[in-house]
Formats: structure tokens, C-alpha cells, sequence
């Protein structure tokens, strides 16, 4: 049988080899954004443009910090040399591409694409009290073009102290930081004196522990600072990132003067339950904040606080159970939550406290509670800020005169200023100074303190709370 083959149009053919062709290189072309510029306008740039470490201690290793090397062309660009400009020697240590080495050569990369760099820091010893400046630069070398970004850390010295029990007198003074890595016990008959413009800095869950007795000297220009081993980022402002400062039961003679404790669970734990009402710590001139509980416990004790700030606390400013005496006198006690949702009281008073014992059982303390309240101010972002709890079975009394109060538990007869805004100057951005409009101006009683928080003169009509409006 003959086939007859039908034969395809010469036209057709011609078109079907031009878009084969077309297919081809079309999907043979190299993308714009892979293809290697070497042009010398092509840059890159960083961000951010300068890496900062912000005070490292020596011995402990840093934080990391990340850079991004960008490159917004739309051409690719070979990064011939990446490095640090005091090689080896550098403090500084880099981790390219999740592998840690000083330095890297052909790195590719993408148009409008970034390359992260991770730098963290071994800080050397320095051998000195102040703190020292290290500057360092990350040099990347592409199309002929050397660019620099900057790095700088301070560092410092510090004096380690880990799980240790303290000589009996023992002072610390000058320039380097304590660090202190668990708990470092002051005996019973033993005393620790802090002397002004000391630092104190505590790694996680590390306490200070006082079986005997505590003195902080601070001034109005140098206070003592006791607060977290990380303060960095978002480290700074970050509740609960060490224990807190434990009193034990037979501790007497203490005293806070010109402090700042901060970030903490809670900032003082004080028990230490007598015959007598004299205060057993006094607590002035002080800031306490940023504590996962509260800024001070007591059970059953004597302690008296004055011109003091206690704020950010995620529980309570101040709470006292198990009866006691208690003296306030110019304090602001101000919780607003926030970083944190707040939904309690943040001031709390109770003759009565429940416990589990270590076997088990349920235990009830129930005592006597005297407290006594002068020119302060209690306030915070819920409509009720006071516990009063009293148990029938034990005393209760307090005394309020000249306070700025935000609660319904206090007679309305009393001479307080109840439920109007202190109008801080800026409660968010932690100034709880007095606004020239606030109703706590002027509206105190002198008791004799001549000067407020910091330092400033209080007058005849000195105003309410632990600041004096100038």
C-alpha cells in the first residue's frame, strides 16, 4: 500500500525553530540578581552602622550581636575578603555563614540580598578600675572597594564572688563591680558595709544573703547600685533576673541609704520578728523596681522607709504579713504595669499569714500590725491599690495623715487626698517627680525630713511623695 506523506509548510518550520530558540535562551538566561557586578559603584552597606557591646565584664563571655552586610544592587557581588582589621589578635570573634572563623574570602551574594554576621566577645582582663574602650573595625573588601564598620565594647573589670560566706567586717568600696555568682552569705553577728558609688551585679537566681547585718552608704551623687549581670537590650528594664537581697530572722541593725535595686524577683525579703517596735531596717533615699514579685516582703517585722520610690513590680510595690511595725514617711509607691498586666492591688497589710510546712501541714501566723503612713503616695493603674486584710484574732491599726491615696479602704474623713491623680511627670518613662499641676504639692506635713529622694531641700510645706517639686 503507497502512504503519501504530507509535508510540513516550510513557514511552519521557520517558526517553530525561532521559538524553540527563544525557549531555549529564555530559559538559559542567567538571573540579573546572580549575575557578579564588578563595578566599583556597586557598594554594600551595613546595618547597623556601628556594632556596640554595651559594659562587658572581663572573664565572662559577651552577649551576641548580629550585623547584616546588604547589598542593594541588582547585580550580585563577590565579596572577595571579609575580616577584622586587628586579626587574630582581636577581641572581637565573628561566626560567617553559622561557622566561627576571623575571616572569609568569595563569599557571594545575591542582588538586594544581606549576609548576617554574628559577633560576640571573650572580654580580656585590663587590670584596671575604670572602664576601658575597645574599638575594633569589620572590613569587607568587594569590587576594589574596602568598607568599615565600626565596633566598640566597654569593658571592666570585676571582683567574683561565688557561693561564699563573707569575713565578718567586711567592706566593698571602689571602682570594680562585684559579681556575684550564687549566694554569698553575711554570718549572724557579722556585718557588710557598701560603700557609695559601688556596683553589685548578680548572675541568675544569685542572692545576697544577711544573717547579720547590712549597711549601704550611698549619697546623693554616688548611689550604690545592685541589680542583673545583664543589663544590655532588653535585659534592662527585664524583672526577675536575680533572687534579691534575703534577710534572715536574727538580722538587726540595717540599714539602705542612696540605693538602686533592680530587676529582681523581689527586691528585699525581711523577717525578722521581736518584742520591740524599733525598726530592725530602715530603708531612705532609695529606688526599688523591676522586681517579678514584689519590691519589699516583710513578716513581722520593724522597718521603717522614707523618701523612697518603689515601682514596676509585678505583684506588689510593698507587702507585709504576720503582723509587725511598719514606718512610712514620703514614699511613692507606684505601679502601673506597663510591660506587665496588672490586675491587683500593688500595697498590701495583713496580721494573718498561711503557709504550707515542710511537712506538709497548713500553718497560720496570726500578730499584731501597727503601720504608720505621712506623706505618701500610693497609686497605679487599677481602681483599688490597698490590701488591708485583718484577721479578728490579732490587732490591726493604721495611721494615715497627709497621704495621696488611690483606694475606698481608707476613712474618707481623714486628711489625705484620696483617688486624684498625682500627675507624675512621666510614669512610663519610669519620672515620678510631681507635674506643676499634681494636688501633692505642698500639701505634706513637715516631719522634719529636710531633703527628698534626691537630695533636693524639702520646705515648711514640704510636698507629698519622695520627690520635692522645685
Amino acid at each position: 500500500m503507497n502512504h503519501k506523506v504530507k509535508s510540513f509548510p516550510k513557514k511552519n518550520i521557520l517558526y517553530f525553530i525561532f521559538f524553540s530558540i527563544l525557549s531555549i535562551s529564555l530559559f538559559s538566561c542567567e538571573p540579573k540578581d546572580e549575575m557578579i557586578s564588578t563595578d566599583k559603584s556597586n557598594r554594600i552597606s551595613f546595618s547597623p552602622d556601628t556594632v556596640f557591646f554595651d559594659t562587658l565584664y572581663t572573664g565572662f563571655e559577651s552577649p551576641v550581636q548580629r550585623a547584616s552586610i546588604k547589598n542593594f544592587n541588582k547585580e550580585a557581588l563577590n565579596i572577595s575578603r571579609l575580616y577584622l582589621q586587628t586579626g587574630e589578635n582581636s577581641p572581637f570573634r565573628l561566626t560567617i555563614n553559622g561557622i566561627k572563623k576571623q575571616e572569609a574570602t568569595d563569599i557571594f551574594l545575591r542582588g538586594n540580598d544581606s549576609l548576617r554576621i554574628f559577633l560576640d566577645i571573650i572580654p580580656p582582663t585590663l587590670n584596671t578600675d575604670g572602664i576601658t574602650k575597645l574599638e575594633d573595625f569589620l572590613v569587607v573588601e568587594s569590587n576594589g572597594n574596602i568598607e568599615k564598620l565600626p565596633l566598640i565594647v566597654w569593658l571592666q573589670d570585676g571582683i567574683l564572688l561565688e557561693d561564699s560566706v563573707l569575713d565578718c567586717q567586711t567592706v566593698w568600696s571602689g571602682k570594680k563591680p562585684y559579681i556575684v555568682k550564687g549566694n554569698v552569705l553575711v554570718d549572724e553577728n557579722c556585718k557588710l558595709t557598701i560603700e557609695a558609688g559601688v556596683k553589685v551585679v548578680f548572675l541568675t537566681d544569685a542572692a545576697l544573703l544577711v544573717a547579720g547585718s547590712l549597711e549601704i552608704n550611698g549619697n546623693s551623687t554616688e548611689n550604690v547600685k545592685l541589680g542583673s549581670f545583664r543589663n544590655d537590650g532588653a535585659f534592662e528594664n527585664a524583672l526577675g533576673q536575680w533572687f534579691g537581697i534575703l534577710f534572715g530572722e536574727n538580722s538587726k541593725n540595717n540599714r539602705i541609704s542612696y540605693a538602686m535595686i533592680e530587676n529582681a524577683k523581689t527586691g528585699i525579703r525581711f523577717g525578722t520578728p521581736d518584742n520591740d517596735t524599733i525598726p530592725d531596717l530602715v530603708i531612705e533615699n532609695t529606688i526599688i523596681r523591676n522586681m517579678a514579685d514584689a519590691g519589699v516582703f516583710c513578716l513581722n517585722s520593724d522597718v521603717l522607709i522614707q523618701n523612697t520610690l518603689i515601682h514596676n513590680c509585678l505583684n506588689r510595690t510593698f507587702s507585709a504579713g504576720a503582723g509587725g511595725n511598719y514606718y512610712f514617711y514620703n514614699n511613692t509607691f507606684a505601679n502601673f504595669g506597663f510591660n506587665f498586666f496588672r490586675e491587683e492591688p500593688s500595697f498590701e497589710l495583713s496580721n494573718t499569714l498561711a503557709f504550707v510546712d515542710t511537712t506538709g501541714n497548713e500553718q497560720i501566723i496570726r500578730e499584731d500590725l501597727k503601720a504608720y503612713f505621712i506623706n505618701n503616695i500610693i497609686w497605679g493603674s487599677i481602681d483599688e491599690e490597698l490590701i488591708l486584710f485583718a484577721s479578728p484574732q490579732a490587732g490591726f491599726q493604721t495611721f494615715w495623715n497627709a497621704n495621696l491615696l488611690k483606694t475606698k479602704l481608707v476613712d474618707a474623713s481623714l486628711p489625705n487626698i484620696l483617688n486624684q491623680d498625682p500627675k507624675f511627670e512621666d510614669a512610663f518613662n519610669g519620672k515620678y517627680g510631681l507635674d506643676s499641676l499634681s494636688p501633692a504639692i505642698n500639701a505634706g506635713l513637715d516631719i522634719g525630713l529636710e531633703i527628698d529622694l534626691e537630695g533636693k531641700a524639702r520646705d515648711s510645706n514640704p510636698d507629698i511623695g519622695a520627690f520635692e517639686k522645685e
